[in-house]
């Protein structure tokens, strides 16, 4: 194995204590940092940043300034003043192999992009988070490195640009997300490029036909492989876009009129669906597919499009990894339709479902067994209540999450064919809560109706959220076993007449606990938050200085 400097790993015996000739250390000596520094280097690479490696030196004068060798830097969630002082640290020789920096605090990318371009590595990775004040920014301009065969650039919302001068000779892979101004420059300097993966995110329309322009040509002279094509237009451009470009956005998706994707075997779709059998019939190797219909659709023209993909997945083999249906329908939907459209997705044997529509009418339906999915996730606005579980077990979810407006009745029996649920949130239309489960992680109840018996014994549980309706005095009977939880959120609002203080009652206490904002660390307590949420059963004319000195003397 070799390190960074190109040499062999090499493990030199510690000197002995007294200088003589054993080789055996006293029990109270440091053994780990007697290693050489190509081992030390070793294990401080495995630590994953720079940060968590130069805190090291703390241990022992052995490991410090260490950090300054690696041969892989990597940098996360770190300040840029921290990066640019942490970089300069480091000596052009030897060779810094990568750097790798994600989602650092900064205003000013391109300054941390130059202190990295100095060390000239053969490998960056730069990657900044999709936050507001990117829109109207200054742009991201890539210094030349001629060293890099790999480059990785997610400017988020920022503008990309080519440096003003300079090539990059030996860049090979190329993956490049953002606002990206004057591609056909940036690839006219890569004269080796092989591999290019394109994210145009936020882009102005007018000018992604000159980029798509210039990318034609650029992958037939130098044969590219494109495994990755994204568009994103982004929003600030739609509000300038004529109705016509605007229908754009929300028009059909649909197979060309002639042609096959003989090679195709991953395809993803989101949007307004159409003619899905006729496209999926022109894709003879595909093996994985994602799903997503959106918009207004007609309910026969859905249950036509999952009688397609029930068909291409007997005949092909396909993996539905992800189903969603985000639709607003162009009619009013009863239980019995509803109940046969849940049929037909359960038949597809998902691994993923994300269910949105608003019920304009209360529906009561039965919730189907879905014994491959492996996440279920329901938004069904208003007026929904699954009455009844269908036959079958839930052999493989681990993620079950049915909105607030929404409920089920039979939680405990619905528990009982998950057996490996991990994450429930759930609404009750019954009002007692009952969970047992031996490998529930997270726990999320809301009570639709009021709450007399509440009873959770979870003994892995880490977080724990319940909201319930009760009465003020002893109607809620309250057993919890959970030894692991380590945050809790707690809701009660009173359905008679509450916790009366003189002219004051309590509608709603609730208990929440949490971390101090100035430090995340896991080793301190948390917080426990009381909130009580009390209002004055009088109107305000009524109350007189001598009520109010008599009311706060019953406090």
């Amino acid at each position: 194995m070799e390190t960074r400097s190109r040499r062999r790993l090499r493990v030199s015996p510690p000197p002995p204590p007294d200088g003589g000739g054993s080789r055996r250390l006293p029990p109270s000596s440091d053994r780990i940092s007697a290693l050489s520094d190509d081992m030390l280097l070793l294990v401080l690479s495995r630590l994953g940043s720079v940060h968590a490696a130069a805190r090291t030196g703390l241990l022992s004068r052995r490991w410090l300034g260490l950090w300054t060798s690696l041969a892989h830097p990597a940098f996360c969630t770190d300040a840029s003043d921290k990066i640019e002082a942490a970089l300069a640290r480091f000596s052009v020789s030897p060779v810094v192999s990568s750097i790798h920096i994600r989602f650092p605090v900064t205003r000013q990318p391109s300054s941390l992009l130059r202190a990295a371009a100095r060390l000239s590595p053969a490998e960056l990775v730069f990657v900044l988070k999709e936050e507001s004040w990117q829109t109207y920014s200054a742009s991201v301009v890539l210094p030349c490195l001629c060293r890099a065969t790999t480059i990785e650039i997610d400017a988020g919302l920022l503008g990309i640009r080519p440096p003003p001068a300079g090539e990059f000779p030996a860049l090979e892979k190329l993956f490049v997300a953002g606002d990206i101004i004057d591609f056909g420059s940036l690839l006219s300097r890569c004269p080796c490029l092989r591999v290019l993966g394109v994210t145009f995110r936020d882009v102005n329309p007018d000018s992604l036909d000159a980029a798509l322009a210039t990318l034609e040509p650029a992958a037939t002279v130098h044969s590219l492989e494109l495994p990755l094509f994204s568009v994103q237009i982004g929003t600030r451009w739609r509000n300038l876009l004529t109705p016509l470009d605007s229908a754009a956005f929300s028009a059909p998706i649909s197979p060309p009129p002639s042609g096959n994707f003989p090679v195709l075997e991953k395809l993803s779709l989101s949007g307004n669906i159409v003619d899905l059998g006729t496209l999926l019939s022109r894709c003879p190797r595909l093996r994985v597919l994602c799903v997503v219909f959106r918009g207004m659709v007609d309910l026969r023209s859905l249950e036509a499009a999952l009688a397609a993909l029930e068909a291409a997945a007997a005949a092909l083999g396909v993996t539905l990894s992800l189903l969603g249906v985000n639709t607003r329908w162009t009619h009013n939907v009863d239980a019995a339709g509803f109940g046969a459209l849940l049929h037909a997705m359960a038949r597809l044997s998902v691994q993923k479902l994300v269910l949105t529509h608003h019920f304009g009418t209360y529906v009561k339906a039965d919730l189907a067994c879905f014994d491959r999915a492996m996440s279920i996730e329901m938004d069904l606005l208003k007026y929904f209540c699954f009455t009844t579980l269908l036959d079958g077990e839930f052999s493989m979810l681990e993620r079950l999450s049915i909105t607030e407006s929404s409920s089920i009745v039979d939680l405990s029996t619905l528990l009982k064919r998950c057996p490996c649920l991990r994450v429930l949130k759930v609404a009750m239309a019954m009002g007692d809560v009952t969970v047992h489960s031996a490998l529930l992680l997270e726990l999320d109840v809301h009570g639709t109706t009021e709450c007399h018996h509440i009873d959770i014994v979870t003994p892995v549980l880490k977080k724990l959220e319940l909201k319930v309706w009760a009465g003020s005095g002893r109607e809620l009977s309250v057993s919890i076993s959970a030894p692991m939880v380590e945050k809790v959120t707690w809701k009660r609002w009173y359905t008679t007449s509450g916790v009366m203080f003189g002219f004051w009652r309590l509608e709603c206490a609730s208990l929440k606990s949490q971390l101090q904002e100035e430090d995340t660390s896991s080793q301190h307590p948390r917080v426990h938050a009381l909130c009580l949420h009390i209002s004055c059963i009088v109107s305000v004319s009524e109350l007189s200085v001598p009520k109010l000195l008599d009311l706060g003397t019953k406090f």
